[in-house]
């Protein structure tokens, strides 16, 4: 007879030639299980959501609660995502100084505003938000960290989208089917162009239900310094709150909080405010302040 060899010594080649260890890649299959909708799971309920069988499962738990990345809850048996991941996670979301720079502007504006205000990255062709600021209102909208969506739809997802080059942005729409969420969505490809050339004029991005029901958005990039949008802040306002008074108020707090972030990683902007943007009072009164320039997308 043969000898057994461990799992952790078995690896196999992907398609693109990287080595996947085996018993790594099934850890990773049982943490990525576990959801907003089901946070909490038995081991059966794991087991059928990774098709694996329940040895296996059990054995990889074992080991993910050893190391603190899941946990098991004596009272009801079942399991769930341990601390150690969220430190794991504070770690990367501090790894690029944008969101040391970030945050502190990110509560100045949540102050001046009192909306839920979300940092935005782009990870290949999805938007991730990586933090946020929650409105002290009773009715506030809030943000889901490290989940992706897609480029096309909503307004921090589309200022990353028009941040992008433009053969990037013709590239990402020839391998990306452009599927509505809710009746708002852009699914058009022309029209969705139409929609970058005016974030970039404008500099900042406005959705209303493009992705979920129930308000509106505003965006602004942040920018380093070789003017590149490597982050978006936007401010989420419930429906009731979205008025036009509100809204104007929003743009011109946003567009001096992304400009302000966007200097101290070095960016200097070399454009006045767009005419589209000067038309809203609120933002004339921030941009005639000594100083206050703003930017294209």
């Amino acid at each position: 007879m043969g000898q057994h060899r461990p799992a952790v010594a078995r690896a196999r080649t992907t398609q693109k030639g990287i080595y996947s260890i085996e018993v790594l890649r099934r850890a990773f299959d049982v943490l990525t299980a576990f959801s907003h909708v089901k946070p909490a799971m038995s081991l059966a309920e794991v087991v059928a959501a990774v098709q694996l069988p329940k040895t296996t499962v059990f054995r990889v738990l074992s080991s993910l609660i050893e190391g603190g990345y899941c946990e098991l809850d004596p009272r009801t048996g079942k399991y769930g995502l341990g601390f150690e991941l969220l430190r794991l996670a504070d770690i990367r979301r501090r790894q690029g100084n944008v969101h040391d720079v970030a945050a502190p502007v990110m509560r100045e504006i949540r102050d001046a505003v009192n909306e839920t205000v979300i940092l935005s990255i782009r990870a290949g062709d999805s938007r991730v938000h990586i933090d946020f600021v929650e409105g002290l209102h009773a009715m506030r909208r809030m943000a889901d960290l490290g989940v992706p969506a897609p480029l096309y739809a909503g307004a921090a997802s589309k200022v990353l989208l028009a941040g992008m080059e433009d053969d990037e942005i013709e590239a990402y729409l020839d391998r990306t089917d452009l599927t509505a969420f809710q009746d708002s969505t852009i699914t058009d490809r022309a029209v969705l162009w139409r929609e970058v050339r005016v974030i970039r004029k404008r500099g900042f991005a406005e959705s209303k239900g493009e992705l979920f029901p129930g308000g509106g958005a505003l965006a602004a990039p942040i920018k380093d310094f070789s003017a590149k949008t490597i982050a978006v802040m936007d401010i989420l306002t419930p429906e009731h709150r979205y008025t036009a008074k509100h809204r104007e108020h929003c743009i011109a707090i946003l567009l001096d909080g992304a400009r302000r972030a966007s200097e101290r990683l070095g960016y200097r902007a070399e454009t006045p405010l767009s005419a589209a943007a000067a038309r809203l009072p609120a933002a004339k009164r921030v941009a005639a302040r000594p100083g206050r320039k703003f930017y294209r997308v």
